[in-house]
């Protein structure tokens, strides 16, 4: 599921919880919203291997470049 549907249903049930109050949808959205990030951060805090837990390492190349093959010339 999106981010932004899960933000609406969740936005939604607290409305329903609160006894669907009219001119608050802002708040619950925020809310929701909120809620939504502080489950991102325990999973990734969770899983330590998560791919945006840890970034990517980067191979450093030895310091002679690779020889190319000769090209063919062209007759």
């Amino acid at each position: 599921m999106e981010r932004g549907e899960e933000i609406r249903l969740m936005a939604y049930q607290i409305w329903e919880d609160e006894g669907r109050p009219e001119g608050r949808d802002l708040d619950h959205w925020l809310r929701a919203e909120a809620i939504w990030q502080g489950r991102q951060r325990q999973e990734l805090l969770a899983d330590p291997f998560a791919p945006l837990a840890r970034p990517a390492k980067v191979r450093k190349r030895s310091g002679r470049p690779k020889a190319r093959p000769a090209r063919a010339k062209a007759m």
